[in-house]
């Protein structure tokens, strides 16, 4: 089959997904219990990648028995739905605000308990980190994806600081994920996709004992080799 057509393909079965799950899982999120929101997120957030050809393969697990802060590289825009396939418990994570705008998946997000910040305006940023640090104590998993955007060329980006600011704020632990194989499948700019397996690696977690010893700088390069390993862009030593 030829790319353009598997793009349509694809795209088309992506979107009919993305909707007709999306209403689903609005409707599943009005019901009791409350964990069985996220298990209808992790399975939406699924069913989406099966749908527009992503072929997902896990490597180490996530531990269930806190709430984490977990980060990972961010190359393309399904890596907010791979993450969201691979989470227990109770999850969110902190989105760009725009993202509240678009249509139907602005009411998915918020529905998700996700948090909305504008990098730009520091006010806003720090009333973020502050409803962020209150998902942590309601027991939820928080997601932050310190590069703030997508890279352009497939490689890690500088981080910035405010999940750092997060984790030193709550003392919650830091887990690293590595997403292999995104950037390929879809980057920023291209309008076709590459479907085809997209690894996810599962870091070590860096604890509150660990980098209240450490500078702010040394956990963000203690986070950022790790990434460099796990998303497979350095090999492993």
């Amino acid at each position: 089959m030829k790319p353009v057509i598997i793009t349509f393909y694809r795209s088309v079965l992506g979107y009919l997904t993305l909707l007709i799950g999306g209403i689903i899982f609005l409707i599943i999120t009005f019901l009791p219990p409350e964990r069985l929101r996220f298990r209808a997120a992790t399975f939406y957030c699924r069913a989406v990648l099966i749908s527009i050809g992503v072929r997902l393969h896990i490597i180490g697990t996530y531990p269930p028995d806190q709430a984490y802060i977990y980060m990972a590289n961010h190359s393309s825009f399904i890596d907010q739905f791979v993450l969201g396939g691979i989470m227990k418990g109770k999850f969110t994570a902190i989105v760009a605000q725009k993202q509240a705008k678009y249509f139907f998946w602005g009411w998915v997000l918020k529905r998700f308990r996700a948090v909305f910040i504008r990098r730009r305006d520091l006010t806003s940023a720090i009333a973020s980190i502050k409803e962020a640090e209150e998902r942590l104590k309601q027991g939820f998993q928080v997601g932050f994806m310190p590069e703030g955007t997508r890279t352009l060329d497939g490689k890690l980006g500088r981080l910035k600081k405010g999940g750092f600011h997060l984790a030193i704020n709550t003392g919650a632990p830091i887990l690293p994920i590595g997403i292999e194989g995104a950037f390929r499948f879809k980057p920023k700019g291209r309008l076709t996709v590459r479907p085809g397996p997209v690894i996810v690696r599962i870091g070590e977690p860096l604890t509150a004992e660990h980098y209240r010893q450490m500078t702010m700088e040394e956990v963000m390069e203690n986070v950022r080799q790790q990434l460099l390993v796990l998303s497979g862009e350095v090999p492993a030593a």
